[in-house]
């Protein structure tokens, strides 16, 4: 019993030393005690998200118990203009897509043939801690489109479902706009919001991904309004390509003013993501540079100027 102890404390001595002193190991216990955060949530909320179900609110309760389960994380979050996000009513929720996690990453319903040339903004990582800047903003009555071939993995399909999450099959063209009047449909039935990734995945070499036209195609269609959310870039505390994952993050998110549709056309439907992308690219700037500041500042460092691409 005596070596068992002796052994014990000795590994437990050794593990303390490469968490403290050795970057890459202090990354890869953070990510992974963040997936198995994220498994056993998800566990947890095939039962418990059962009375927001029925309430019909869609992942409210989802979003909003992950908050206080990656509390550990040490994620500090700033919101500008939540209480947009909290209006009654149906509309799309945009957001710039710095996940990994493909689980939230939304098929596109339309495939537009012209392709816009890639912007640079900066080189930013790419991480699943999008999932706790979400919780931070999760909009009222929202949910999310996903892949139908999610919906026979098993518990995630349980949870999905009991989240208000709308199914949609990888479709051709031919299917491409009726599936966009099913969104719609849905959307206006359930009385929900719909959060959706207009990059469609995830960015490997830094800057905005030329936006995907699907979100927009079912903001016009359903004549809804549309709410971008821009999160600030998360290089300070975390980067996959660099193995580092800090407790001091701090990630600054704005929610723009909503952009009516109401008149629109599916003509208009290219300009239209033009001008979200121009606004939450130049908002991307701004709360980046804030995000910066306040880890320096937490950090009792000086902060260094650096230019945002």
């Amino acid at each position: 019993m005596t070596d068992f102890w002796t052994i014990l404390l000795f590994v437990l001595a050794v593990f303390l030393i490469f968490y403290n002193f050795s970057t890459k190991f202090h990354y890869y216990v953070r990510i992974s005690f963040f997936y198995i955060t994220i498994l056993l949530h998800g566990m947890e909320v095939c039962v418990t998200m059962i009375p927001s179900w029925l309430g019909s609110k869609g992942a409210d309760y989802v979003f909003h118990s992950f908050y206080y389960w990656s509390k550990w994380t040490g994620i500090h979050t700033t919101v500008y203009n939540y209480e947009i996000t909290q209006v009654d009513g149906p509309a799309i929720v945009i957001c710039n897509h710095q996940n990994i996690l493909n689980i939230l990453s939304l098929p596109n319903p339309t495939k537009s043939r012209q392709r816009t040339p890639k912007m640079k903004v900066s080189k930013k990582v790419h991480s699943s801690l999008d999932i706790v800047s979400m919780s931070s903003v999760w909009p009222k009555h929202c949910a999310v489109m996903m892949k139908r071939i999610l919906a026979y993995v098993p518990f995630f399909n349980l949870g999905a479902y009991f989240s208000s999450t709308i199914f949609i099959d990888r479709f051709n063209r031919e299917r491409a706009m009726a599936s966009v009047d099913y969104c719609a449909t849905e959307m206006k039935k359930r009385n929900l919001k719909l959060w959706v990734f207009p990059e469609g995945t995830r960015n490997r070499d830094g800057g905005f991904i030329p936006f995907k036209k699907g979100a927009f195609n079912i903001a016009v269609r359903a004549q809804l309004p549309i709410i971008p959310v821009v999160f600030s870039d998360y290089r300070t505390f975390y980067s996959k390509p660099g193995r580092y994952f800090k407790n001091d993050g701090e990630v600054v998110i704005r929610v723009l003013d909503p952009i009516p549709t109401e008149g629109l056309t599916l003509d208009d439907v290219n300009e239209l993501s033009d001008k979200c992308r121009d606004l939450m690219l130049v908002a991307y700037r701004e709360v980046t540079a804030e995000a910066w500041k306040r880890t320096a500042d937490r950090r009792g460092e000086q902060l260094v100027d650096k230019k945002i691409d």
